[in-house]
């Protein structure tokens, strides 16, 4: 059987990226391949005109992986889901990423539990939403259900029937100088509530206590 030939590559050029004067654009063989930061090319000693091998070139990919996906980080807490659609959009390697999605998060630069936690906690405090909408919303970022309940498991009845009660009270004086009826206008709000994900029980008690004028 004949033995496999691997081909080399080559570095075609290093070419500054416009928006970012710390990261350099690689092309390999006239095609844009990925970016790194100088700093990586000086310690890599990349040159232009260099003959990567397979595995040479794979050490490059795995470095710009790791640079872009916490460069992502820099920016706010993301899911380890959302990390990997971003750097496929960058179309790396699959295997790549893996390694490097496992390698930050053992680094501790990445983690599903923090995310979640800082996901409800932002909610919380900028835009409440009822447990449901959360559950619903961790899980579209892609986490566990385990990491999604132990950040759920944190936000109390008290404080999630506080944020509801902030939320009634913002609306409805937003909506009481509108031309609808009371009916019409409490019909209106129990819809918003419920699309914000709070139990219906709970809306209940919260206008029972502290609007029963819209009971």
């Amino acid at each position: 059987m004949p033995q496999m030939v691997h081909r080399e590559m080559i570095v075609s050029s290093l070419t500054c990226h416009p928006a970012r004067p710390g990261k350099l654009r690689v092309y390999i063989d006239d095609k844009y391949a990925f970016e790194l930061s100088r700093k990586s090319i000086l310690a890599l000693k990349i040159l232009e005109g260099e003959v990567l091998t397979p595995e040479k070139r794979r050490q490059l990919e795995m470095v710009a992986a790791h640079e872009a996906a916490i460069g992502l980080l820099a920016r706010r807490e993301r899911s380890r889901a959302e990390l990997k659609t971003a750097l496929k959009r960058k179309r790396f390697d699959a295997g790549i990423i893996e390694t490097v999605l496992n390698q930050i998060e053992k680094e501790g630069f990445q983690s599903d539990a923090r995310f979640a936690s800082a996901w409800v906690e932002t909610r919380r405090r900028l835009s409440p939403r009822g447990k449901a909408a959360l559950a619903y919303e961790l899980k579209q970022k892609g986490i566990p259900d385990s990491e999604a309940a132990d950040a759920l498991s944190r936000y109390k009845t008290s404080d999630e029937r506080a944020a509801l009660r902030d939320l009634i009270d913002s609306r409805l004086t937003r909506w009481r100088d509108a031309k609808d009826n009371k009916e019409k206008t409490k019909h209106r709000l129990l819809g918003f509530l419920s699309r914000r994900g709070f139990a219906y029980e709970d809306i209940r008690a919260v206008l029972s206590r502290d609007f029963p004028e819209w009971m």
